[in-house]
């Protein structure tokens, strides 16, 4: 299987993504969806939106992903760059 397809299936946006970080972040995923807490991965809620998690990657890379139906839902990947522009977004 190749990491685009996983990435695809889930409905996760990975264009410019770095190969070593989709991989990285496939591994945090896989342990979401195994029931790993979101915290114990390092995810912390957004204070503007309680329902979103951020989720590190590595120092530069983060998950975003949101609470639906009582799960976590990776929603995409994102650059610190851009996470910080999402989270400027979702304040207003």
């Amino acid at each position: 299987m190749s990491d685009t397809s996983f990435f695809q299936r889930r409905g996760i946006v990975v264009k410019g993504v770095p190969v070593n970080i989709r991989k990285k972040a496939m591994r945090i995923i896989r342990r979401i969806e195994g029931g790993t807490p979101y915290w114990r991965l390092g995810g912390k809620r957004l204070q503007v939106d309680r329902n979103v998690v951020s989720l590190p990657v590595t120092y530069r890379w983060r998950i975003i992903a949101r609470f639906e139906d009582g799960s976590i839902v990776p929603e995409r990947i994102l650059s610190h760059e851009a996470y910080n522009g999402y989270r400027k977004r979702k304040r207003l």
